[in-house]
């Protein structure tokens, strides 16, 4: 009986044990529920102290450019993250002996993945002018400037054809140059300029025998009357060789006719059959040939003593010089040789720069210049190839007869509303030449340097000018071509200028250079009243040209000046100054433009405020990755680890964020 009634603790173990099961399993929903929790509010922590570390962005560009960027020098970026977490993560101090469920550390922190202000392009910078602006800027204002740019789209197409026609009857009039040439080498007769001309040494300079024209196989007065003084006859000086000045004045003449026969010589050889086409009679390689060594071998006499039958030897020599079995086809020729051609006005009216011939007289130029232009965009695209120099265009063409409009006219049909954005942030932020008020910067024409990048402003805008005439020319040169009546008074010119050499293709040629460079004179009037502050149609008739073709001669300041003042004003679809600015800096790709615009931002601040504020030093957004650490609340009992066999002291959360100014 008694050994019934004995108690024993089975029961209170197994209860016991029950118990640490349950208080196990509500330990570990609870942990893993709090774990949750802390995840959450882990990335929340890490979210918080990265917008907090960028509220420390750049003031300067803030004040002055409404841009916001965050400097990356000086303390690193992982640690001040780590400074705003650890506040937000502490105990609160209210408190301090109460049980904080969520606090915990933040035991690492990485900044990835930074996109500087120059990366891609200055897509950073550009994102946040697109930002900005869109808040300031109406729709319908962006829809109606590209709708007014967009009718300059089809000039793009028209720029390459008058260079292609141009570049074909330049290549075809090779071989009508090549013969002026010869006519110059051999007859002592220069056409080129509209006026004949003799020259002081060419092959038919010596001669033996008579003085007359038909000597010199030229048949046209005027043409004799242009050389007949620059003729010398060789037995004058084989007379006086025994003076040692004639000697010598001889041997320069001979050393001089003979530079000119051998030059003849090389450019038949290179014409080769072809000049049997040219209206050029005679045997020309071999009158040229004989020539040349007779020449070569007068050379080597007068190298030595002069004795009597050196002099006999010579005069037997020269009989063979022959000077009238080349002919050259003069006819049509007129006493003044052409009508002067007002390709030689506009070389001599550039000759100062394009600045002097559109700006008004009493302008006063900026001579703010910098040390390093360019600096970014040479920095972030050194590794590419880099654009080719740029060539004077207006110049080029003035001198070389060489037309290239694409340049101006490429990426207007490309332009975007980003574009826009950017044209009308230039306006608020930076200077040209059309601002009224100048502030203190290193360069006053700032859109003229983001579209050039060159180290002054003066060079900026003489490249801004050349480049506004050559874009106004595309359309102006169009609307002359479809005009009948302007093709039709170009040619006359053309024929007045070279029409007496018979020679088709160059007189085409001419045709075309004289309605480019009306076009172009058309245009320095333009580019002159833009800087003026007046408006230009964006496309014109051949009726709206206002230069008449005399007036080609008159081209010069006070003419330019004199069409700006009374240029019709006209309404409805035109631009000023600064759209056609902003219209070639479609032409220049978005990257260069922004690289350009941080080194005018870097240059303002570093005299303003900071100066060793940089730029390409600035960020606008990157990746944080933190490693957070929470001490286990209710899985941290010794019984229960005990009991589960597992150690639990705390929890480990991965936490990666994204922060950027501009919302994605």
């Amino acid at each position: 009986m008694m050994g019934k009634n004995r108690p024993t603790g089975s029961i209170t173990v197994f209860l016991s044990l029950v118990l640490i099961i349950i208080m196990a399993l509500i330990g570990t929903m609870v942990e893993v529920t709090r774990g949750k929790v802390c995840r959450i509010q882990a990335r929340r922590v890490l979210k918080l102290a990265s917008e907090s570390l960028m509220t420390e962005y750049s003031r300067p560009l803030f004040e002055y450019y409404n841009l916001y960027f965050l400097e990356d020098e000086g303390k690193p970026l992982a640690r001040s993250i780590s400074e705003y977490a650890s506040g937000t993560l502490s105990q609160d101090p209210l408190f301090p002996n109460s049980m904080d469920v969520y606090s915990g550390t933040l035991q690492h922190a990485a900044v990835e993945e930074k996109r500087y202000a120059g990366d891609d392009g200055g897509a950073a910078l550009q994102e946040q002018i697109v930002s900005y602006m869109k808040r300031r800027i109406s729709a319908d204002k962006v829809k109606t400037f590209l709708g007014k740019s967009g009718e300059m789209e089809t000039f793009s197409g028209r720029a390459e054809e008058i260079e292609q026609k141009a570049k074909r009857e330049k290549e075809a009039v090779a071989a009508c140059r090549n013969v002026l040439q010869l006519m110059k080498l051999i007859d002592g007769v220069d056409c080129t300029g509209g006026r004949v001309k003799g020259q002081k040494y060419f092959m038919k300079k010596l001669f033996a025998g008579e003085k007359k024209p038909g000597q010199f196989g030229i048949s046209e007065a005027v043409v004799w009357k242009a050389v007949k003084n620059n003729v010398s006859d060789v037995s004058d000086y084989l007379s006086r060789l025994q003076e040692g000045s004639a000697k010598r004045e001889f041997a320069e003449i001979v050393q001089k006719v003979g530079e000119k026969t051998k030059e003849a010589l090389h450019l038949v050889t290179e014409i080769g059959p072809r000049l049997r086409e040219m209206n050029v009679s005679g045997d020309v390689g071999r009158v040229l040939a004989s020539n040349l060594h007779i020449l070569e071998k007068t050379s080597e006499y007068l190298g030595h003593n002069v004795t009597d039958e050196m002099v006999s030897e010579l005069e037997q020599i020269w009989k063979a010089y022959d000077t009238s079995g080349i002919v050259f086809d003069y006819a049509g020729i007129n006493e003044k040789g052409g009508a002067e051609s007002p390709m030689s006005v506009l070389s001599n009216a550039i000759s100062g720069g394009l600045a002097k011939l559109v700006l008004e007289k009493d302008f006063q130029m900026s001579k703010k210049s910098v040390k390093e232009p360019d600096y970014y965009h040479s920095l972030y695209m050194k590794d590419k190839t880099r654009e080719k120099e740029e060539v004077n265009g207006v110049k080029s063409f003035a001198e070389n007869e060489e037309v290239n409009f694409q340049g101006a006219a490429k990426g207007i049909a490309n332009m975007a509303v980003s574009d826009v954005m950017l044209c009308e942030y230039m306006k608020r932020f930076f200077s040209s030449v059309r601002s009224q008020e100048k502030e203190e910067k290193r360069l006053d024409y700032e859109w003229e340097y983001i579209l050039c990048g060159k180290g002054s402003d003066k060079k900026n805008l003489e490249a801004v000018i050349d480049r506004l005439v050559l874009l106004r020319s595309v359309v102006n040169t169009a609307a002359l071509l479809s005009s009948s009546e302007k093709r039709e008074t170009a040619h006359t010119a053309a024929l007045a200028v070279v029409g007496f050499t018979g020679m088709e293709p160059l007189i085409r040629f001419t045709q075309t250079l004289f309605l480019v460079l009306w076009g172009m004179t058309e245009s320095l009037v333009e580019v002159a009243a833009l800087l003026q502050g007046k408006k230009i149609p964006i496309v014109k008739t051949a009726k709206d040209i206002v230069v008449k073709f005399p007036e080609l001669y008159r081209i010069g300041n006070a003419y330019i000046m004199e069409k700006a003042e009374h240029l019709p004003k006209k309404s409805g679809r035109s631009f000023g100054y600064p759209e056609y600015v902003l219209l070639l800096m479609a032409g220049i790709g978005r990257d260069i433009r922004f690289y350009r615009m941080m080194d005018l931002m870097e240059w303002n601040i570093r005299d303003k405020e900071v100066s060793n504020f940089h730029f390409g030093q600035c960020i606008d957004s990157f990746r944080v990755t933190g490693q957070f650490s929470y001490p286990a609340k209710f899985f941290h009992m010794p019984i229960i680890q005990k009991y589960s066999n597992r150690q639990w002291n705390d929890l480990q959360q991965g936490i990666t964020v994204h922060a950027s100014y501009v919302s994605e």
